[in-house]
């Protein structure tokens, strides 16, 4: 499971029950985490991290890992969110929208990355996991942070950690700066599927006729997982993340 998980975005382990984004602060029971994911969606944590939890999402941290809601830097509004990771080894910090995926939508986030590792196996940003249950899931779809031709690329993978497309496509990605990330998905059955990246709304591949998922349930997780950073600490900054119709 450690080898898989240097490779891919991991599934935590835990059990959501309660929420507390009630307007006046109570306890109260979890909405349907299996309802339909609907286009429009947002989540741009000016509500804490309630646009996840409100809807039957949630958010989790490892132990070497944490996540908070920051003043600084943003991207509009007042608020971002922080996923930090802080110690050597595989650790992640996430927030997760789940419930039935639409059909083909772009899934989208801005990103601000402080500074870039010397060394990394394996840097997620993005990670798609599909199932008949949202109980056991399994990844199928990731954008990474992956080291190219001497620069840091964004990097896309499929089921058994299978490139799509060429990285070296990508341009380099940014530091002390806000960058947006899009990933287009079409869920199908066999190989009717398609995947489409963006970087700074500029489309780096396009392919179709893929494998992708087309089971009855899906999450996706958006925030830092690393495995093999040196220096081991790292911070990534998210703000306005979106599943829309459109770019």
């Amino acid at each position: 499971m450690l080898v898989l998980c240097a490779l891919v975005g991991c599934q935590p382990n835990l059990s959501v029950g309660e929420w507390t984004c009630s307007e006046d602060g109570s306890i109260q029971a979890a909405p349907d985490p299996t309802a339909p994911v609907a286009l429009g969606w947002k989540a741009d944590f000016e509500n804490r991290f309630c646009d996840y939890t409100e809807l039957g999402g949630f958010c989790y941290q490892d132990e070497a890992a944490s996540y908070e809601r920051v003043t600084e830097p943003k991207h509009l509004g007042r608020y971002a969110a922080a996923f930090t990771l802080t110690a050597e080894g595989d650790a992640q910090t996430r927030c997760v929208r789940q419930g039935v995926l639409p059909r083909a939508a772009y899934y989208g986030a801005w990103y601000f990355i402080p500074a870039l590792p010397t060394q990394a196996s394996n840097w997620n940003l993005f990670h798609f996991r599909g199932g008949s249950d949202l109980s056991s899931t399994d990844g199928f779809l990731d954008v990474s942070l992956v080291n190219s031709n001497g620069s840091t690329r964004l990097g896309v993978y499929g089921k058994d950690h299978r490139p799509i497309g060429d990285v070296a496509d990508s341009p380099p990605v940014p530091t002390q700066t806000w960058f947006r990330v899009q990933l287009f998905l079409r869920l199908g059955a066999g190989t009717s599927g398609e995947v489409a990246l963006y970087q700074e709304g500029q489309q780096v591949f396009d392919l179709t006729d893929l494998a992708t998922d087309n089971s009855a349930f899906g999450q996706w997780y958006v925030g830092n997982l690393g495995s093999g950073l040196k220096p081991p600490n790292s911070t990534l900054y998210v703000d306005d993340v979106t599943i829309s119709a459109d770019l």
